[in-house]
């Protein structure tokens, strides 16, 4: 059977389904295929927190808006919670947590039967904390179970007309930040900031990690000439509070601080 054929048939088993929405490549194809099998049935929740950039919450909600399906927005003060801002490897553990938590009880007023995330065959070869606070709270993985890798992922969100099927991979802005260094909200301010500049000079698919007075700028290794001709970029990114500014000559690595 085909993965997408498979995964309609799994989410057709669904009542009334909650799509932990954030906007990305995954959640936005599985909130997409959710709303064409189950209609109003369907909808998204995203988690509004400081540690997702506020362009990302836009992008989402004008996505979800695209889709056609509901999103609601549940706001979620991660900083409260004292093992993320502590920073230990079980950061992402604790703020999913907290995050799945808070879905929950929305999703539970909305009359939802399931909540649903959108891990994919591929995360299960990577460090991913989070995923064992999804299990202990219920959330099931539709794509997971489908057998559908990123790859599949981006080649249906494709075919479907979704914009994101290109969409460079997204992540938290505490994952730029060293375990075991405090996570702030000023520290989380100058990071957004940071990739908010790389973006508009041309840099989607960036980090920007932070390491003291050090900023660490990684770019995919073919965008690393492009970064490094533009000399103006280091004196602004300066001006955000960093006395150091390099680029990470291994390019762009998904989880690079693990």
């Amino acid at each position: 059977m085909d993965k997408l054929d498979f995964l309609k048939q799994i989410l057709a088993g669904f009542d009334r389904l909650c799509v932990c929405y954030s906007g990305g490549t995954d959640s936005a194809f599985l909130l997409k295929v959710a709303h064409d099998v189950l209609g109003d049935r369907a909808f998204g929740v995203i988690a509004d927190a400081v540690v997702l950039p506020r362009a990302e919450l836009e992008d989402a909600l004008a996505q979800a808006k695209e889709i056609g399906a509901a999103c609601h927005v549940v706001v979620v003060d991660a900083l409260s919670v004292p093992q993320l801002r502590a920073n230990d490897k079980k950061r992402c553990y604790y703020c999913k947590r907290n995050i799945f938590g808070q879905i929950a009880g929305h999703a539970a007023l909305l009359g939802a039967s399931a909540i649903a995330d959108g891990k994919n065959a591929d995360d299960a070869l990577a460090f991913r904390p989070g995923a064992q606070a999804a299990a202990e709270l219920g959330v099931v993985s539709p794509l997971y179970d489908a057998g559908m890798t990123k790859r599949d992922i981006r080649r249906y969100s494709r075919e479907l007309g979704l914009k994101t099927w290109d969409r460079p991979a997204a992540a938290c802005l505490a994952t730029r930040v060293p375990y075991d260094v405090e996570v702030t909200l000023e520290l989380l301010g100058r990071i957004e900031a940071a990739e908010a500049l790389l973006h508009e000079a041309g840099f989607p698919g960036v980090r920007a990690r932070v390491h003291g007075d050090l900023l660490r700028v990684e770019v995919p290794r073919e965008e690393i000439g492009a970064l490094a001709a533009r000399l103006d970029l280091a004196q602004t990114l300066k001006h955000l509070g960093f006395r150091y500014v390099t680029i990470d000559f291994e390019g762009f690595r998904s989880g690079s601080m693990d």
